[in-house]
């Protein structure tokens, strides 16, 4: 909060929306068939004028208003509550992900989603578990619930029809606390065999409410069993939310699935969707992987829901499945996501320094199925495919135009140490407004080959030989390790303004070389914090400045020190930068 308080005041003239929290994930247990107790968020404006704030949930048990402005405590300034009811009584047991999306169409920094979690469950009348058979991988499990889910203290009495005293009971509280958590846990014995063994757990309490049997599986398998999933989008989802709008570019969820142990490979053989608006379909893009598609179609402006199920080898498909959130937005105008602006090395939003090269993540900012790039050399356009990025409002040179990303530099002229403004116009319709922390005069970003090169975070460093520090040649790529005392070259953007000064957009002398300060080579590993014995060699760049006739591209040439570590994966950073990985032999 603070940051944003100190440097409003470099931001262009308008409201500038900031929330005290974005998730109200604490877990807010509810007992089936009630509502869940009212929650508020605090929206301040932080810039000029007033907001004119509006709310839109994603689920029918969420509900939000705005109340009339008023001062708050913390800090004593003047905030709009959004009150946030939980209409959960409907609800049958199980967890819940909504979003309320809370906007000012004229505000800085709008819209924004804030994601809210509850818990709705009370005492199981059964429970399923799956393990694989000791000592393979985890041998045990647990459900946890605690004092609020039941009416009043408990106990608890297993007992095992087969399979030896696989099942136990138990309560615990935390010092200084009067509340009680409890457990009912799954061992897999020693020596015993795959196949299902039943139990019951017989909970006995304060208030009748709360004397109830528990009956519990235990499912031993030699099959895979899947334990989660990770989901990366195209493009960007913040909060796995997906955007679009009509006649937009379908946005796309890639899902890979993994076992919880290691015992079996697992293949997933189908997979089905259903959503609300028939939005959602799912395919199979691999073993362990699917695809999801949302299709806007001609579905009005508004929240859609979804959930993918699968088939696979795996022992626990019931117990699996996908939600997923597809926002419709207006068509037309192009939408910045939240935290949609990152730089291109690792995507993520880590210290920004002028003359960096950001990607800007949304929707809406090119014609659908189109991309742009500069048809010749530098200077770079600040138009690509009619589209236009604006930072404090002033078009900015641009590498990549597509409906959903765009990638530019960040003007040298940007000042420090303040919040910078970035919007898109396409086709002359302005979208919204983000603010962009410049905080740093220099901000280091290596740069790291995609897993479609190769995967495992591998940097793009040269070898002297201009062939690619990696543990072996890959497809159109000559590659070698590279040996303690070889000088390499390591790409990044961020490093900053160089002597002379660069020009933004235009291409790198290559006559006279436009340097930074020689910054610092880091190779190994830190330890909690600081360096392990031996573990940790740094150096300082022989060369450091911009690679000639490029454009925000720099170059660190630099000498792999005595003592580094050997390795087909060895860690390097300059500065503070992220941490790639190289390969190094003897």
């Amino acid at each position: 909060m603070t940051l944003f308080l100190v440097f409003t005041a470099s931001l262009s003239a308008a409201p500038q929306l900031v929330l005290d929290t974005t998730s109200l994930d604490r877990g807010f247990n509810i007992f089936p068939g009630s509502n869940g107790a009212s929650q508020i968020v605090q929206a301040y404006n932080v810039g000029t004028g007033s907001l004119n704030l509006s709310t839109m949930a994603s689920a029918a048990w969420l509900a939000a208003s705005v109340e009339a402005p008023q001062i708050c405590t913390a800090p004593a300034t003047v905030c709009y509550p959004i009150v946030i009811s939980l209409n959960t009584a409907a609800l049958p047991a199980g967890q819940y992900t909504g979003y309320v999306t809370v906007a000012d169409p004229n505000a800085v920094d709008s819209p924004q989603q804030i994601a809210v979690t509850v818990n709705i469950a009370g005492i199981p009348s059964s429970l399923n578990f799956y393990l694989t058979p000791v000592p393979a991988g985890t041998n045990y499990l647990s459900y946890d619930f605690a004092e609020g889910l039941t009416h009043g203290t408990v106990t608890g009495a297993a007992t095992t029809e087969s399979g030896g005293d696989w099942l136990s009971f138990r309560s615990f509280s935390y010092p200084g606390e009067n509340l009680y958590e409890y457990e009912i846990v799954v061992t897999a014995q020693s020596g015993q065999a795959p196949g299902s063994y039943s139990g019951s757990v017989v909970l006995a309490g304060d208030n009748p409410a709360d004397n109830q049997t528990v009956s519990v599986t235990l499912n031993v398998t030699t099959s895979p069993i899947i334990g989660g999933y990770n989901v990366t989008c195209t493009p960007s989802c913040p909060d796995g939310v997906l955007n679009g709008s009509p006649g937009d570019t379908k946005p796309t969820e890639t899902v890979t699935f993994s076992v919880s142990v290691a015992e079996g490979t697992l293949t997933i053989t189908g997979a089905t969707a259903s959503s609300t608006g028939n939005f959602l379909s799912a395919s199979v893009s691999g073993a362990n992987t699917i695809v999801l598609t949302a299709d806007p179609g001609t579905l009005a402006p508004g929240y859609y829901s979804g959930t993918v199920t699968i088939a696979s080898n795996a022992v626990n498909n019931s117990q699996v499945s996908v939600p997923v959130v597809f926002i419709v937005d207006p068509a037309g105008k192009p939408l910045i996501s939240e935290g949609g602006i990152v730089d291109i090395g690792e995507y993520a939003p880590i210290a920004i320094a002028p003359g960096e090269i950001l990607a800007v993540f949304g929707d809406q900012f090119a014609a659908s199925d189109t991309s742009a790039v500069n048809p010749g050399p530098p200077p770079l356009a600040t138009t690509l495919g009619g589209t236009q990025v604006l930072v404090n409002g002033t078009p900015a040179p641009l590498y990549f135009s597509s409906p959903e990303q765009m990638n530019f530099q960040l003007p040298y002229e940007t000042p420090v140490g303040q919040l910078a403004t970035v919007q898109v116009v396409w086709n002359g319709t302005p979208g919204n407004m983000r603010s962009l922390n410049v905080n740093a005069a220099s901000a280091p970003v290596l740069l790291v080959w995609p897993a479609s090169v190769i995967a495992g975070g591998y940097g793009i460093v040269v070898n002297q030989d201009n062939s690619l520090v990696l543990p072996t040649a890959i497809p159109g790529y000559a590659a070698h390790p590279a040996k303690v005392g070889d000088t390499i070259t390591i790409y990044c953007t961020g490093l900053g303004e160089t002597t002379p000064a660069a020009v933004t957009g235009a291409a790198a002398s290559s006559t006279q070389l436009e340097t930074v300060m020689n910054p610092s080579v880091s190779f190994g590993y830190l330890f909690n914090g600081g360096p392990g014995p031996s573990e940790l060699t740094s150096t300082r760049a022989a060369f450091a400045g911009l690679t000639p006739t490029a454009v925000g591209l720099y170059q660190v040439n630099v000498t792999i020190p005595p003592g580094t570590i050997i390795g087909s994966a060895v860690p390097v950073f300059v500065n503070n930068s992220n941490a790639v990985f190289i390969a190094i032999s003897q």
